[in-house]
């Protein structure tokens, strides 16, 4: 049994958001366009309630940038074409300046070729090759990252900024829980963009808890519980992007209160890493904006 004693400190994940909205609402001031707000075009297949709440926030944080969000709902799965041809017909239209693809994807409709069809200036989630955005994901687990680095003092990730995220994490043991598509993957290709090293585990790892007992940092996609106080190194920072439901409550990968005491610094669940990811996307959508409105 391990004696386990440490002052933790939730990150603030609140104040990163709302200044990163302070910035983009600064933003969007300097290139509006008169009577044209941002548009963003939201494709969601199925009926999740926890997608449902997602969604909501989604369109509660561009309503209170002045933007415009439009939910093309599918509540059955349509034919690949049916889908792709509606996708690729909103995403040429003007009217739309932004198209995110509301993921996971069925399986029928999943393929490596779904965002070929939204154009390269409007798929604001770095899902495509050589995109112009910082995936929304990656970039809040940089600020984050940053964030702590800096004793709460600078979140802001600068294009040019690998060699900072490479010189001072260079010796941390970084380990990220899961590898989907909607946060696992980009999550990953934004590290190893910015030069830093990972371990991935995911669910055909034999003993995971093994990466996670010398992991300086966590950083979960999970969706369910998978860590508690025996598989956390004493210190260790916890990042979670993984939400699911139980007794109609949001949970996290891992519990607030369990970890408390036990890692260095955590991301709280309610409050955490899921508006701040949101604030990412519209950053990215008033940049989009931008370069439309050139």
């Amino acid at each position: 049994d391990r004696c386990i004693c440490l002052k933790t400190m939730k990150i603030p994940c609140r104040v990163i958001t709302a200044e990163v909205n302070e910035k983009t609402k600064a933003r969007l001031k300097d290139i509006y366009k008169k009577g044209i707000k941002p548009h963003i075009a939201l494709f969601y297949v199925g009926q999740d309630p926890l997608t449902d709440i997602f969604i909501a926030h989604k369109r509660a944080a561009a309503e209170a940038l002045g933007m415009k969000l439009s939910v093309f709902r599918y509540e059955k799965t349509p034919m690949f074409e049916t889908f792709a041809k509606e996708l690729r017909r909103v995403s040429i239209n003007k009217d739309y300046h932004a198209v995110i693809i509301q993921r996971p994807l069925p399986a029928e409709l999943r393929s490596p070729t779904i965002d070929e069809f939204i154009p390269l200036v409007k798929e604001v989630e770095s899902q495509k090759y050589k995109s112009p955005y910082v995936s929304p994901v990656g970039l809040s687990t940089l600020s984050i990252l940053k964030y702590v680095h800096s004793d709460f003092k600078k979140w802001a990730v600068g294009k040019a900024e690998a060699e900072f995220f490479k010189r001072n994490f260079k010796k941390k043991f970084v380990v990220l829980a899961g590898r989907g598509e909607t946060t696992g993957q980009p999550i990953a290709n934004t590290l190893v963009r910015y030069k830093m090293a990972l371990v991935i585990t995911h669910s055909e790892t034999p003993d995971p808890s093994i990466f996670y007992k010398q992991a300086d940092i966590i950083i979960t996609t999970t969706g369910h519980k998978i860590l508690t106080p025996e598989n956390i190194k004493p210190g260790a920072i916890l990042i979670n992007f993984g939400y699911g439901r139980v007794d109609n409550k949001t949970c996290g990968d891992y519990s607030d209160a369990e970890v408390d005491g036990v890692a260095g610094f955590y991301t709280p669940t309610i409050g955490g890493t899921g508006p701040l990811m949101i604030a990412y996307l519209m950053r990215n959508v008033v940049e989009a904006y931008a370069r439309q409105a050139k």
